[in-house]
């Protein structure tokens, strides 16, 4: 009898349709874009879902038929041109395999390109077209994915990340490839359900690790998905708090469940995991400060870092991480003070790099180009680091042409290309020590929180830009309503499929 095969692939992009951001193929290139037999070499070490599937896939003896691996990160939307050429590969790619015996791929759950709000349900269905009804189709998805109809028609088994920050993805793969080879031994006949609540959430207080006998929001959510996995009742339970900036209908916070053969249990817990979100809702919403007032409070703070997060230009959710609102409040409201942000701003690292390191010169930084003198402290013609945890734990990133300018003591990362924030690796490689500060710029929602826990202060800040906190500020136009935190206080309706 020959060896089962197994075709794996991953195409991850997180999209956000308040942002004008367009991702292209470079985009793709700067985190991870590997096709074919390299694959298991340069991912298989990795923090990845295609790290942790492959080793699960491995260790059960199968053939593995690597298609294509990459992560765009996230932006506005991915250009036609650049989703197609990545599609079109990984769809050629699973042709030209011949008989293959099951599929896993690792998608996000919120790629949106032009002209197409959802990119995984194509996909899957392209999948499902060349592979025939009888093949698994086995799927991981990031907890922020918006879950459709389309992708669980497609898909037997879509299993989400149990943690943000997220620092399982690895074993997040391994647990979908691990339902997989039992589908294929013929041991469970996953099928999977969704149960959607109109509702989208600020991050804030979605983390999914807290003190034991604290109260935070998403420990009553993760008790339902372990217990129901626990006591037998499906084999999977995920919830996904949705990426909140996607003006689309049939957005909001889903449960999906994948039970054996039984879709009433899966659409039974589904329903509870939604239910319970519906139920903590007001306990997501997070108070946020202006930067002067945020300053001033850290300035009364002792010691640092205090952390300022300026959430609403998120890379990671989006946006294009070029926003220097922050900076001129901490130039003018806490002159003299030592700071770390990254900005990326192309324009002031060309001009850093014609002065050259120890020049002086008068520049203008981010998109509200906001005049300072700088002292260039250091030019890199390529800066690049390795992520040291979280999602893409263990792969190299590219900020492309950068450069360290000082204002005063206020440190300015200038990169040309944007990356997900972590932790402090991207301060780290260009030799700033972002501990040492009195205030440090963040531009995300979570993972400060882990990456500088010991801070004596964090605010979240109330700053424009495409990934905000204060969701109901959003002028939404295509959103299903009602939906809360827009609205409040009327009869919820679940929608399931």
């Amino acid at each position: 009898m020959s060896r089962k095969r197994i075709a794996i692939g991953a195409l991850l992009f997180e999209g956000n349709t308040l942002s004008t951001v367009v991702t292209e193929r470079r985009d793709f290139a700067s985190k991870y874009l590997v096709s074919g037999d390299a694959i298991p070499s340069e991912l298989g070490a990795t923090n990845t879902e295609i790290g942790g599937a492959l080793e699960v896939l491995r260790g059960a003896d199968l053939d593995v038929v690597p298609l294509l691996a990459t992560h765009g990160g996230a932006g506005g939307r991915v250009s036609a041109r650049c989703y197609g050429e990545l599609r079109d590969e990984l769809l050629a790619r699973l042709r030209a395999a011949g008989r293959v015996d099951g599929v896993y791929l690792a998608l996000h759950g919120s790629f949106i390109a032009e002209g197409l709000d959802d990119a995984e349900g194509e996909i899957l269905e392209a999948t499902r077209a060349i592979m025939g009804a009888d093949v698994p189709i086995a799927v991981s998805c990031d907890l922020h994915g918006h879950i459709t109809p389309a992708m669980l028609r497609h898909a037997c088994i879509l299993v989400g990340y149990r943690e943000y920050p997220h620092d399982d993805t690895r074993e997040t793969g391994a647990r979908v490839a691990a339902l997989l080879v039992r589908t294929l031994n013929g041991q469970i006949r996953p099928v999977s359900r969704l149960c959607r609540a109109p509702m989208i959430l600020p991050a804030q207080r979605q983390r999914t690790k807290g003190p034991a006998d604290g109260h935070w929001p998403m420990r009553a959510i993760i008790d339902i998905a372990r217990g129901r996995e626990a006591d037998g009742t499906v084999l999977a339970a995920s919830y996904f708090c949705v990426q909140p900036w996607l003006d689309l209908p049939e957005v909001g916070v889903t449960g999906v469940a994948v039970a054996d053969g039984d879709a009433a249990k899966a659409d039974r817990v589904a329903r509870e995991i939604a239910g319970a979100f519906w139920h903590k809702r007001h306990e997501f919403l997070v108070p946020t400060e202006t930067p002067p007032a945020a300053i001033a409070k850290g300035l009364a703070v002792a010691g640092g870092p205090v952390v300022l997060a300026d959430a609403a230009d998120c890379v990671g959710g989006g946006a294009a991480g070029d926003s220097a609102v922050v900076l001129e409040a901490l130039l003018r409201h806490a002159p003299g003070q030592s700071a770390a942000i990254h900005l990326v701003d192309p324009e002031s690292v060309a001009a850093a790099k014609r002065a050259g390191a120890g020049a002086v010169l008068r520049t203008r930084f981010g998109l509200q180009r906001v005049a300072a003198e700088a002292v260039v402290e250091r030019v890199e013609p390529d800066a690049r680091f390795r992520y040291s945890g979280g999602l893409m734990g263990g792969v190299e990133a590219a900020l492309g042409p950068s450069a360290v300018l000082s204002v005063g003591p206020v440190k300015v990362l200038c990169s040309s290309l944007s990356a997900y924030e972590y932790a402090d690796e991207a301060f780290a490689a260009l030799g700033i020590d972002a501990r040492r500060q009195k205030f440090v710029v963040v531009k995300n929602p979570m993972n400060y929180q882990q990456a500088y826990a010991g801070a004596p202060a964090m605010f979240v800040l109330d700053t424009p830009g495409p990934t905000p906190s204060n969701l109901a500020s959003v002028d939404w136009q295509r959103l299903d309503r009602p939906c809360f935190p827009m609205e409040d206080g009327f009869q919820p309706v679940f929608r399931t499929a």
